[in-house]
């Protein structure tokens, strides 16, 4: 295919404005948005949701619905092997199958201070790429807790943590 027919795809994909308190109205393709049916704890009424990049390695996920909702997100595969959830496979929700690929999102709590920031390894969220639909699990796992240090060094038996960005000279 050439440039010129990727370009018109683009141009006629489908698009919707997502109105946020943070980043203003956003026009985003709709194949980007992502739908929890059941909600996440705390939201259930906010079901769809579009990610946004953001610095590495946070992203954000934007409520559609409600703009002003919206989580600071990292990958869960960020945490590394000793972080090993598995997806709801069999879930008619999210419909996962064995095969399907699938995101992990974990929601930080961003502390005033940076070095408090947290990350709930014991609830994250589940995306099915197939379907564009995800869920909220809860881990009754004492290893995973609600607020694991982002920031602090990984210790033997403990998950690792994405690294921070480093800023240069002059940033803040």
């Amino acid at each position: 295919m050439s440039d010129e027919q990727d370009k018109k795809e683009e141009i006629d994909e489908p698009t919707m404005v997502v109105s946020s308190s943070r980043f203003g109205d956003l026009e985003v393709p709709q194949s980007s948005l992502i739908k929890f049916p059941v909600g996440l704890i705390g939201f259930p009424r906010a079901q769809g949701f579009i990610m946004l990049e953001h610095k590495p390695p946070f992203s954000w996920l934007q409520s559609v619905d409600d703009p002003n909702l919206a989580f600071v997100v990292v990958d869960g595969f960020e945490f590394g092997e000793n972080y090993n959830v598995k997806p709801p496979t069999g879930d008619p929700v999210v419909e996962f199958k064995e095969d399907d690929e699938y995101a992990i999102l974990v929601i930080v709590t961003v502390r005033p201070d940076p070095s408090m920031t947290t990350a709930n390894l014991k609830a994250p969220l589940f995306v099915n790429l197939r379907t564009r639909c995800g869920l909220q699990v809860i881990f009754d796992d004492q290893r995973f807790s609600t607020r694991h240090p982002l920031w602090g060094s990984a210790e033997e038996g403990q998950t690792q943590q994405p690294e921070p960005e480093k800023k240069g000279e002059g940033e803040e």
